[in-house]
Order: structure tokens, then C-alpha cells, then sequence
């Protein structure tokens, strides 16, 4: 099961040596996504992380930083995947997307993966509900992407969110909303999503 961490839309101080740390925990795929901040603050960001990770980010902003810094994934918001038309995507980056509706699948099959959401009611936007029934189950076919979920994902949900057959959860507020347990809560997390990939019993 896939598990994907998403920055923490504001800038807060020591966010690049956590981010080290969580790669060093086992961390595969970052996302960095920050509304309202320039290029600039992206490049600070990225350079504050070790090179060796660098190829484990994926850009939602400012993609032509990819080639500055050997980022292998792009990532493209619905709206910009939209604008472009499905014009069709070079071969030598991991690209991602976004949906809200699951009848959009149908039409990102050139990406590799897609978050959709928001599933449950998010951990760090007050007022953002989950658009699906606690009994939901994923039924995708084999061609289309890997869905991860997305939006209120705490370590108790990750349960549920296999149960809805999702190939992976994205986590946020359950890692940013207390940064100094932020560590402690990935690794939990990674436990969990590592004994689903496995098949191994989950202990509560």
C-alpha cells in the first residue's frame, strides 16, 4: 500500500530537515504543494533537502525547477491538467494528477497515480467533508492509475481506506498539525501501510 506525504501548505521553520528525516524513516514520495508562496521560497525548500532525495519530490508548482534539482515526478492540479487538453505527457518524468470525481478516471489514464478526495473530513481544514459513505469501495479497472486517497487520513483510517480498496492514502494534517510528533506518526503509518503491501497481519 502507497504512502505519500504532503507538505504543509504554510512555511514553518525547520520544514526541510523534517522532511530529511521523514526520507530517512523510509519516506518514497513527497509532495510539495504550498499555495501562495513564490519560487523562490520552493527553491529554499528543495535545497534544504538532501540531493539524494531530490528525485522522491513531486512538484505541484514552479516545474521547471525539476531540471535545476534532478526532481523525477510533476504533479498536475485539475485545473491544470484540464487547461491542457490531455495533450500527451513526455516519458522521462513520474506524472501525477488530481481528482474529485471518480467518473474522471476514465480520463487521466496517461498518469501514473492520482489523488482523489477529499474521503474523509480533513484533519486541517475546519469545514472541508468527505464526499464518500463510510461503506464505499473503489472498483477501478486495471488500466487506470493508482488512486490514492486523500483528506482526513489519520493512522485509524489507513484501516479503512484499504478496506475501500484505494492502492494507497496521502497524509497531510495527521503529519503536519503537530510537527513535533510528525516522525513518529509516519513511521506508524508506514508500519501499517507496509504490512498491507505484504499481506502480514495488522496489529491494532
Amino acid at each position: 500500500m502507497e504512502l505519500i506525504v504532503i507538505a504543509k501548505p504554510t512555511v514553518f521553520k525547520e520544514e526541510s530537515n523534517l522532511i530529511n528525516q521523514l526520507f530517512e524513516a523510509g519516506l518514497q514520495v513527497f509532495h510539495l504543494r504550498k499555495e501562495n508562496v513564490d519560487k523562490a521560497a520552493y527553491q529554499k525548500i528543495i535545497e534544504g533537502i538532501s540531493s539524494e532525495y531530490h528525485p522522491r519530490i513531486a512538484l505541484h508548482h514552479f516545474h521547471s525547477l525539476a531540471n535545476d534539482y534532478n526532481i523525477q515526478r510533476i504533479h498536475h492540479r485539475e485545473n491544470f491538467r484540464k487547461e491542457r487538453d490531455n495533450v500527451e505527457l513526455p516519458e522521462n518524468k513520474i506524472f501525477s494528477t488530481s481528482i474529485h470525481h471518480l467518473a474522471d478516471m476514465e480520463q487521466i489514464k496517461q498518469y501514473q497515480y492520482s489523488f482523489f478526495g477529499p474521503v474523509f473530513n480533513s484533519l486541517s481544514k475546519p469545514g472541508y467533508q468527505g464526499v464518500i459513505p463510510p461503506d464505499f469501495r473503489l472498483e477501478k479497472q486495471q488500466a487506470t492509475p493508482k488512486i490514492i486517497a486523500l483528506g482526513g487520513i489519520g493512522l485509524t483510517e489507513i484501516d479503512q481506506v484499504k478496506t475501500m480498496n484505494f492502492d494507497g492514502v496521502a497524509l497531510l494534517g495527521s503529519i503536519w498539525n503537530d510537527p513535533s510528533i510528525a516522525l513518529t506518526n509516519f513511521k506508524k503509518a508506514r508500519v501499517k501501510c507496509l504490512a498491507y503491501a505484504q499481506n502480514l497481519t495488522i496489529q491494532p
